[in-house]
């Protein structure tokens, strides 16, 4: 089986980008000081981590039930 599982290549793409987005929200959090613009951005970061975190979900659950793409 050379190709991965699509539902696996999305749970990996998706996994990586709520990394990303989470290092980056953590960095903000450490700032003692915050524009109003990284306040927007800390607001942006949760949103799209929990969409992140829903398509993870939602792909692991597939990949348990053997569902196929």
């Amino acid at each position: 089986m050379d190709k991965e599982d699509p539902k696996e290549e999305i749970y990996k793409d998706a996994k990586n980008k709520h990394a990303f987005l989470d290092k980056r929200l953590q960095m903000l959090l450490k700032k003692p000081y915050l524009t109003e613009e990284e306040e927007m951005e800390i607001k942006i970061l949760k949103k799209k981590k929990l969409f992140y975190k829903d398509i993870m979900e939602r792909a692991k659950e597939e990949i348990e039930r053997g569902e196929e793409s």
